[in-house]
């Protein structure tokens, strides 16, 4: 049989990934994100799929591809209803999945994962297995944020569906397989029970190493990207090596990275490469030197003030320049309860990676919380030195705080006398960023502090985790595969425009399978 690539998401958006390889008698996905352009479409902060109608919302409404037979059963509605409405699709089809391959743990790669039957292995990088966890664990949905662990549910009354109860049903854990060295993890982060004590049970599971999906022979190659752990991936078809790019780009710390892979990757001869194309049009951006410089200078010109980092959710990259900007300004930086959950599950992977027990320039900020969760409470256990609002308004040029736009509340409390917030993230690229950022500027306002970074357009104090339309062009040429297939790109067609009389591109539609070889 021949090889076959179909794009269920990402053939003209960005992000939502869900790429589904056929050989043979073999089928994985490369990614299952959530498609956050359709999802904003349709939904907002309150207005959200129902949990309570299982996979119908999300197969209706398309966030879901109408594919019979790798979704969890326990979502199933007992009406048939959510196949029904999938037959509507022109692609619905039955099909089974061996496993899927996860480039990296942004949401937009791996968020619904969440729905797949909890059969189907999942392959990543250690660190990214962990990421995922950390990630869920501190998750406030977890309808469609069960990348590692599921509360399975049952049939209620009215057709409806729920969790089953914490007595009788323990959480059942996905099998993830690590492309590469299985890490130490002395404290056994990944066992981490997610419940209270006396809470729903939760099983332990062991990571195993593999260099199989399915029968078919894979290669994970670390990238750059705004979060550790991103790799591309290489699958060895019956046509040849199939090449995924995941997310990348040249102009992080870790370039070095991204240009192994391209030389691995041409080193295969690929028969064809899904690439990314995110920032494709644009001109290389700031570097992280060059961001990294910028909000260094806009600490020191501020001294004694108060500081707030904002930067996006997860970039560890961007948390760690403003840790060597606290140390280099005799600062502290204070960690939200989130950030240092995050930090103790890579430091399991990477003892490299600092927490605050091991470098003395990190510290907890501490929320007052009427009934902290068991993740927040973790955290308190494992850091103990913690400060708190009083202790940032009392002295606020000892402290850098790493807070985001849903921690301004924090500010009332603090009450700070004036001082800079420090925008170190992307800029809005939809209507709902743009009002988020036009409150984040009023709250700003409020306290008399002075923003630094925020803007409409590009700004010297952030760095795109994606690789410029020019130096994309030169990988692709680098890595010369017979076949270009552009994903996670809003300009799919100009891409392929920019590529024509030099080799074949195949501009993806959703549904529809590319057959190769």
């Amino acid at each position: 049989m021949p090889v076959s690539l179909t794009v269920y998401d990402g053939a003209a958006t960005i992000g939502g990934n869900k790429i589904f390889l056929e050989d043979g008698a073999t089928a994985v996905f490369l990614d299952f994100g959530t498609s956050f352009s359709t999802r904003f479409r349709y939904y907002e902060e309150f207005l959200v799929p129902r949990s309570r109608t299982g996979l119908l919302d999300l197969i209706h409404m398309g966030l879901l591809p109408p594919l019979r037979g790798i979704y969890r059963s326990d979502l199933e509605d007992a009406g048939g209803r959510a196949w029904e409405r999938a037959q509507r699709y022109p692609y619905y089809r039955e099909c089974r999945a061996d496993a899927v391959l996860l480039s990296h743990a942004h949401m937009d790669h791996c968020g619904y994962i969440s729905f797949l039957d909890t059969g189907i292995p999942v392959v990543s990088t250690c660190l990214t297995a962990y990421l995922a966890k950390a990630i869920q664990d501190c998750g406030a949905h977890q309808f469609e944020g069960e990348m590692c662990y599921t509360i399975p549910r049952v049939a209620g009354d009215e057709g409806t569906i729920g969790a089953g109860g914490p007595r009788d049903f323990p959480y059942e854990r996905r099998t993830y397989l690590i492309a590469g060295e299985v890490c130490q993890d002395p404290d056994d982060f990944w066992n981490l029970s997610p419940a209270a004590p006396r809470g729903r049970y939760f099983p332990p599971q062991r990571l195993e190493a593999t260099t199989q999906a399915g029968g078919l022979p894979v290669r994970f190659l670390p990238v750059d990207h705004s979060i550790y752990g991103a790799a591309a991936i290489a699958v060895a078809t019956s046509a040849g090596w199939v090449v995924y790019t995941g997310d990348l780009r040249r102009h992080g710390g870790r370039r070095e990275m991204t240009e192994a892979f391209a030389k691995e990757a041409a080193a295969l001869q690929p028969i064809a490469l899904l690439s990314e194309g995110t920032n494709f049009g644009k001109e290389p951006g700031a570097t992280e030197e060059q961001v990294r410089a910028a909000c260094l200078a806009a600490v020191r010109d501020a001294p004694g003030q108060f500081i707030v980092a904002d930067f996006g959710p997860r970039n560890v990259e961007r948390l760690l320049t403003f840790l060597e900007i606290a140390r280099r300004t005799g600062r502290r930086l204070a960690l939200t309860d989130k950030d240092a959950y995050l930090l103790t599950a890579m430091h399991a992977v990477d003892p490299s990676i600092p927490t605050p027990k091991t470098d003395r320039h990190l510290v907890v900020y501490r929320r007052a919380l009427l009934k902290p969760q068991q993740w927040v409470e973790r955290v308190r256990e494992w850091y103990p030195e913690q400060v708190d609002a009083a202790a940032v308004h009392a002295d606020p040029g000892q402290f850098i705080c790493c807070f985001s736009f849903f921690d301004v509340a924090e500010l009332v409390d603090i009450d700070p006398p004036g001082g800079r917030w420090i925008y170190s993230a992307s800029e809005a690229h939809n209507e709902e960023q743009q009002f988020e950022l036009w409150r984040l500027g009023n709250w700003i306002d409020q306290f008399k502090m002075t923003p630094v970074g925020l803007a409409e357009t590009a700004t010297p104090y952030h760095a795109s985790g994606h690789i410029s339309g020019r130096e994309l062009r030169e990988l692709i040429y680098q890595i010369a595969p017979r076949l270009v297939i552009p994903v996670h790109t809003q300009t799919p067609q100009r891409l392929a425009e920019s590529l024509l009389g030099d080799m074949d591109v195949h501009v993806p539609e959703v549904g529809a399978p590319i057959t190769i070889g």
